[in-house]
């Protein structure tokens, strides 16, 4: 059962860099199967065709950001130190793929599996909100203003400044980066 579940981890990997690479129209499942070390028979047996290959990488690339965000929010650390690392893991998530391009890929991505990532978005914000909420018991987020919307800001912030550093040579986000200044002082207790 373990092997199973690793040859199909195995696939999964091989595709998202391959679609990542090549784009879903010119990707091939042969390509797929030689990259994931099996055959183009067994790649069948986990997964019905392409299209359902597509989808379920999608769905691995969300729970790997879904994954990576709780493992923040465990740590037994400070709202300071849990953003910026909030901040630094998006940074090598994104420039890997990024979930508007996953959304974007509408007349591509399956519509059950749209709404699939969808709701697991909501269970990103939650995540995030619980860190926020964190920062406010530690007094130093403002308590006024609903821990969704400072989501909604981290997340946008985080998601159009990742755009401009990916394309810089310093690609990690420091604690004196003036957007990460200006983010935290948005919403910080004064």
């Amino acid at each position: 059962m373990e092997d199973k579940k690793h040859k199909r981890q195995d696939i999964l990997k091989s595709a998202m860099a391959l679609f990542k690479d090549k784009g879903f129209h010119n990707t091939k499942v042969e390509e797929i199967a030689l990259g994931a070390g099996v055959g183009k028979g067994t790649l069948y047996e986990y997964f019905e065709n392409k299209q359902d290959i597509f989808d379920e990488t999608c769905i691995e690339y969300v729970n790997q950001i879904i994954d990576k965000i709780k493992n923040i929010s465990e740590l037994n650390d400070t709202f300071h130190n849990k953003l910026l690392i909030l901040f630094n893991e998006n940074l090598r998530m994104e420039s890997d793929i990024t979930l508007d391009n996953i959304l974007s890929s509408k007349n591509i991505i399956s519509e059950d599996t749209i709404k699939a990532i969808i709701g697991k978005i909501f269970e990103m914000y939650d995540l995030i909100c619980g860190i926020i909420d964190q920062g406010k018991e530690e007094g130093v987020v403002l308590n006024n203003i609903r821990s969704e919307i400072i989501a909604c800001m981290l997340v946008g912030t985080m998601s159009q400044y990742i755009r401009l550093k990916s394309n810089m040579k310093e690609k990690e986000i420091k604690e004196d980066d003036v957007i990460f200044d200006l983010l935290y002082k948005g919403f910080a207790v004064r």
